[in-house]
């Protein structure tokens, strides 16, 4: 059986686990400050500790399938959601070879049941052990979590976006818009691409999403592919974040945008050692030439 747990925080990864290698493994750096070492070392005791009551339940499930090879996966999904300090919406969802059979609204306090098959386990879950142990996982690995990182995060000033816009042409013709914001503080951003002062759909649109960067602050690139026939020409890219007060606009390079001056550096570099290592050879060679030319007249003449 294998065991693995994801933590997601506004839908980037934040940490992993899995019971091979029983720890937990941050996908931020400054996440394992916000939280402390002591909180995530219970968190992992806890995992391991459980690990035979989740062995035992997935067992418990599938003693009734008539196939007893076939693998099975069980997935219990938590999630909250703070407003400051307020929890607004706090559920779990269980979920058994990707069906959803149970899930609770935390404020309601009792089971939906999804598949009427499913009801003959309702009162495990009904039970005050499980009830207990729900509500104060819930609260302490779900709620308060999340507001240490929030409260963390929050310690940083607010930082506006650097913004590139550049043009390439792809080798099938079609010109490519890119528009990069990065270093930005808070995550909540708005790209888009503008053509005259107009919004509308141009070509195809690809984004890579807001992403972290190592110092806390976000990322998110926009992508347009415009077919051969639009020359590119008239386009914006606009960026809407809380420390740039209004809207800002970046126009597109009429031109394609230059390679990198470190590409350029290289380029010369390998010419120059390519020139050298010619004219060298040339100088071995008329060197060997002329060694040659004087042992033949030498024994010329003698």
């Amino acid at each position: 059986m294998e065991l693995t747990l994801i933590s997601f925080i506004d839908d980037i990864e934040l940490a992993s686990y899995n019971n091979i290698q029983k720890q937990i493994i941050s996908k931020i750096p400054w996440a394992t400050k916000a939280v402390g070492v002591d909180s995530i070392t219970q968190i992992r005791d806890l995992l391991i500790y459980h690990e035979r009551h989740v062995s035992w339940m997935m067992h418990y499930l599938a003693k009734n399938d008539t196939n007893p090879n076939r693998n099975h996966t069980g997935q219990l999904l938590a999630d909250c959601e703070i407003d400051k300090d307020i929890t607004v919406k706090s559920h779990i969802h269980l979920i058994w070879d990707g069906e959803e059979y149970y899930r609770i609204d935390e404020e309601i306090g009792q089971w939906e049941l999804l598949k009427p098959e499913f009801k003959k386990y309702l009162h495990i879950l009904e039970s005050p052990i499980w009830t207990n142990l729900r509500k104060l996982y819930m609260n302490q690995f779900c709620v308060d979590l999340m507001r240490k990182i929030v409260g963390y995060s929050s310690l940083r000033d607010n930082v506006p976006p650097e913004v590139t816009v550049s043009r390439h042409v792809s080798p099938e013709g079609s010109i490519i818009l890119s528009c990069t914001a990065t270093g930005f503080y808070p995550q909540s951003i708005l790209l888009r691409w503008e053509k005259n002062g107009k919004l509308g759909i141009w070509g195809k649109e690809t984004s890579t999403g807001i992403l972290p960067n190592m110092d806390n602050t976000f990322y998110l690139q926009l992508t347009l592919e415009l077919p051969p026939e639009d020359s590119g020409m008239g386009y914006t890219c606009v960026v809407e974040h809380i420390e740039l007060k209004t809207p800002a606009v970046y126009p597109v390079p009429e031109n394609p945008t230059v390679k990198k001056p470190w590409t350029l550096a290289l380029g010369i570099v390998l010419a120059v050692i390519l020139l050298l290592s010619c004219a060298r050879a040339f100088i071995k060679w008329k060197k060997k030439k002329s060694e040659t030319t004087e042992t033949l007249s030498y024994h010329l003449e003698s």
